[in-house]
């Protein structure tokens, strides 16, 4: 029986949805086991169980006071590279961050290289990203199949200005995937998310036929008409 890992992104993805949904499905409620070795400092996670609309699920947090947040590819991969975290946590982090350099870049008209990263370089998203590729390695399903991806509508606010949902960024990582927009305006996939979908998923469509040995969700931060929640299966199938 083959281990499939289902993502419902009915109301968009984030790197803390996905965060949260893994230790959902994981069991767990404590993260920082699992981050003991990301050579990061200055930083809080904390976790909670807590309720979007009428939907429970894990609400995770990252706190820092860093001031310094305009990382460029160079020194991420170095972070990842001094991280005490598996082989395979490590080369999915990394091409995480790679495919989000290529995307900022393609976006600014800029090479990879020289891309310095604003948000996406700061200490949440640095946790957000190689934190989703350690917990999903301890997950380690078989497979990994997603639903088309709301990604939100209207504009939003960032260190480049105001922006069209979704970013450039992000629609330069969600090529070849299927989106649609639906719900109040509002930014419902990130760049994060965009990049984690990329990084993680083997294809896209309608859950597939097989037994559901657990459901979770993981929290996003943001309150809209759509629970701002990420919904994941655990289906064994042949």
């Amino acid at each position: 029986m083959k281990k499939i890992l289902y993502l419902n992104c009915f109301s968009g993805i984030s790197g803390d949805m996905m965060l949260g949904l893994l230790l959902d499905l994981l069991g767990k409620d404590e993260i920082n086991l699992f981050l003991k070795g990301l050579a990061l400092e200055d930083y809080v996670v904390e976790v909670t169980r807590s309720k979007k609309g009428a939907i429970s699920g894990m609400d995770v947090r990252v706190r820092c006071d860093e001031k310094h947040s305009h990382r460029g590819l160079k020194e991420v991969l170095e972070i990842i590279d001094k991280s005490e975290i598996t082989t395979a946590a490590s080369d999915k982090a990394k091409t995480a961050f790679r495919l989000l350099a290529e995307a900022e870049g393609a976006a600014h008209g800029m090479p990879p290289e020289r891309v310095h990263f604003h948000e996406v370089g700061a200490v949440d998203s640095i946790v957000d990203i190689v934190g989703s590729c350690i917990l999903m390695d301890v997950l380690a399903p078989e497979r990994i199949i997603s639903s088309p991806v709301n990604v939100g509508s209207g504009t939003v606010k960032c260190a480049h200005g105001e922006l069209p949902v979704p970013a450039p960024a992000t629609m330069n990582l969600l090529e070849n995937i299927p989106v649609y927009s639906r719900g109040q305006p509002m930014e419902r996939t990130t760049p994060t998310g965009a990049v984690l979908l990329k990084t993680f998923v083997d294809s896209f469509g309608a859950i597939p036929p097989g037994i559901v040995e657990r459901m979770g969700f993981g929290l996003g931060d943001r309150g809209s008409d759509l629970p701002n929640v990420l919904h994941g299966l655990i289906i064994r199938a042949d």
